[in-house]
C-alpha cells in the first residue's frame, strides 16, 4: 500500500468485475469503488485513504460510514468483492480545490490526520535513524488497478499473504553491521536498537537470519523482508516463539528471484501457491461512442482467470494444519520490475471471507 497522504489525484477507471452499476478507480496507487458514470477517466478528485481521522464538515458528511469510538476514522470496505481503500471528498467540501497540485499532501489543510493503532510493548523499543545505503521498503497494491501492468504469458510467482507484522533486516557484510526495523518504523527513517525483549529482534535471532546471510553472501548489503509471527491477534499459525516467514531478499537493492535464494533462507519462505506463465482474461470496453460522427474509443481491461482467483481462498498453509483462514495472496513478476507509475509490481488479492479490522500492526 502507498504511503499515507491526502491529495488531489487523477482517477483512472476500470470495469468492476461483479457489478454493472459500479466501477473500480485508481487514485495514485490506491483503489476505490465508485458509482458508474459519476466520474470520467482523468477527472481530478480529492482522495482520503483508509486510516484517516476526519474532523469538521468532512467528518459530518461521511459519519455514517466512519468507524472507531469517535466515529471519525476511514476504513477500507469491500463493495461487491472489490476493495475500496478510502473516500473521495466532493469539491464543495474542499476550499481552493483548483489551487492544489496533483499528488501533494493536503492533509493539514483539511484537518485530517493518520490513525496509528497502539503498538504492543513487545513490538516497541528504543529507535534511532539508520545510516545504511540500499535500504528499500516493501508495499503491496490492489491487483484490480495494476493487473494491466502484467504482460500476457509472463512468468509470475504467487505466494500466500500471511497475517503477521512486516519485518525488515539489513546486514552490511562489508562493515558487519545489522539493522532491524518494522514497516512503520522504516517509513519514518528509523530502526530498532538490538534488544532481547523486542519481537522483531527475537524473531531474527530465533531464525538466525544474520548468520544465514553471512554464510551465503560475500559482500554488499543484504536486506530481508518477512512477516513476524505470532503478532496479530487470533493468528498464531501454531507458533509460540517469534519467527520469520520471508518473502523477499535483496542484495544492494536488487531483488533475487525466489528460486535463486540460498536454501537456508528459502526454508523460511512464505508458501508458494503458483509459479508459472499467466494467461489473463481480456475484455474490450467502450469508453465513448458517437455513431453519427464515427467516433469510438475503447479500452482493453484485464482480469485474472478463475483458477488463479481461487488461490486467494481457503485455509492457510503456514501451520500445516489449516488453523486459520487464508488472508489472500500476493502476485509479482518472477523478475522484479516496476509499473508505469514507478510502483513495484507486488499485487495482493484478499480472500473475500477474510475480515480486516483496521487495527493491524505494522
Amino acid at each position: 500500500m502507498s504511503d499515507w497522504k491526502v491529495s488531489k489525484e487523477k482517477i483512472e477507471l476500470f470495469t468492476h468485475p461483479n457489478a454493472d452499476a459500479l466501477e473500480v478507480g485508481k487514485v495514485g496507487s490506491y483503489q476505490v469503488v465508485v458509482q458508474r458514470g459519476l466520474y470520467k477517466d482523468g477527472d481530478e478528485v480529492i482522495f482520503v485513504p483508509e486510516k484517516s481521522v476526519l474532523e469538521g464538515e468532512i467528518k459530518t458528511s461521511f459519519e455514517n460510514y466512519l468507524v472507531g469510538p469517535n466515529h471519525n476514522r476511514v476504513k477500507g470496505v469491500r463493495l461487491r468483492g472489490e476493495i475500496s481503500s478510502g473516500i473521495l471528498v466532493p469539491k464543495h467540501l474542499v476550499p481552493n480545490f483548483d489551487d492544489y497540485s496533483i499528488g501533494i499532501d493536503i492533509s493539514d489543510d483539511l484537518c485530517i490526520s493518520k490513525y496509528e493503532p497502539p503498538i504492543p510493548q513487545e513490538l516497541e523499543g528504543s529507535v534511532k535513524p539508520y545510516e545504511m545505503n540500499h535500504i528499500g521498503s516493501h508495499d503491496c497494491d490492489q491487483i484490480a488497478i495494476y493487473i494491466n501492468q502484467i504482460v500476457q504469458g509472463e512468468r509470475v510467482i504467487i505466494t500466500e499473504k500471511v497475517h503477521g507484522s512486516q519485518f525488515i533486516l539489513a546486514h552490511d557484510l562489508d562493515n558487519d553491521e545489522t539493522m532491524v526495523s518494522s514497516k512503520g518504523m522504516l517509513k519514518k527513517g528509523l530502526c530498532i536498537d538490538d534488544s532481547e525483549t523486542n519481537t522483531y529482534w527475537q524473531a531474527s535471532k530465533n531464525d538466525d537470519i544474520v548468520n544465514k546471510i553471512k554464510s551465503n553472501f560475500d559482500n554488499g548489503i543484504v536486506q530481508v523482508f518477512g512477516e513476524v509471527l505470532p503478532v496479530q491477534g487470533g493468528y498464531s499459525y501454531g507458533r509460540i516463539k517469534p519467527s520469520v516467514l520471508i518473502f523477499d531478499v535483496r542484495v544492494n537493492s536488487i531483488s533475487i528471484p525466489y528460486d535463486r535464494v540460498p536454501q537456508d533462507l528459502l526454508d523460511l519462505w512464505v508458501p508458494i501457491l503458483f509459479d508459472g506463465n499467466i494467461k489473463l482474461e481480456e475484455e474490450e470496453i467502450v469508453l465513448y461512442e458517437n455513431k453519427e460522427e464515427g467516433i469510438r474509443k475503447t479500452k482493453t481491461n484485464y482480469s485474472l482467470p478463475k483458477e488463479i482467483i481461487k488461490l486467494c481462498k481457503g485455509k492457510e498453509l503456514v501451520s500445516g494444519n489449516s488453523i486459520h483462514i487464508r488472508e489472500g495472496f500476493v502476485l509479482r513478476p518472477y523478475v522484479d520490475r516496476n509499473a508505469r507509475d514507478g510502483k513495484s509490481i507486488r499485487l495482493k488479492l484478499i480472500n473475500p471471507a477474510y475480515k480486516e479490522t483496521g487495527e493491524e500492526i505494522n
